[in-house]
């Protein structure tokens, strides 16, 4: 028998071994069995996808960048969401990240680990500024961000329609 049939079998008889370990045969086993049975399937249930292009209007939008532009979902996890608006003349941008469930419990935003540099302020409504225009807040049990990148604005302007944007989505953030 060469190699590649040694390791197939090795891998088979692991298999069985395993699959033999799930099988219950006594009735104690099997009421254990049944009540873990519900979470199992919870766990497999699909996530929410989260559309983030679709929690600010494109009013919202091209009132700050000038034009109308399409929102492009930036994310990569469906229960996460992420979408950026970008004017191709000026390069000019709104973005938004809707990040995981749990980043935020009691829609508190965690404390900024005080070993790291901590360029914040404080913002209203529990809010914080990360730098001009961009501002992160909690929804959804979630730590969540909004960013206006618009050289026309002044910091004040920027941070304002931030956090204008923000109370705009947060009502919409999945918990």
């Amino acid at each position: 028998m060469n190699q590649r049939h040694l390791v197939c079998a090795a891998l088979v008889g692991t298999s069985l071994v395993t699959l033999t370990g799930c099988v219950s045969d006594g009735a104690s086993n099997d009421a254990q069995s049944s009540s873990t049975l519900p979470a199992v399937a919870d766990d497999a249930a699909p996530a929410t996808v989260i559309d983030a292009c679709a929690m600010l209007s494109p009013q919202d939008v091209s009132t700050l960048l000038g034009t109308p532009v399409e929102g492009r979902s930036t994310s990569t996890t469906p229960d996460m969401g992420a979408c950026t608006w970008e004017n191709p003349s000026t390069y000019e941008s709104v973005s938004m990240e809707i990040k995981n469930s749990g980043t935020a419990p009691g829609n508190q935003l965690p404390p900024i680990d005080p070993s790291l540099f901590d360029p914040t302020k404080p913002a209203p409504d529990g809010m914080r500024f990360l730098s001009t225009g961009f501002v992160e807040f909690a929804a959804g049990n979630r730590a969540n961000t909004v960013q206006v990148a618009v050289l026309r604005l002044s910091i004040d302007e920027s941070d304002r329609n931030a956090v204008d944007l923000a109370r705009k989505i947060a009502p919409q953030v999945p918990g």
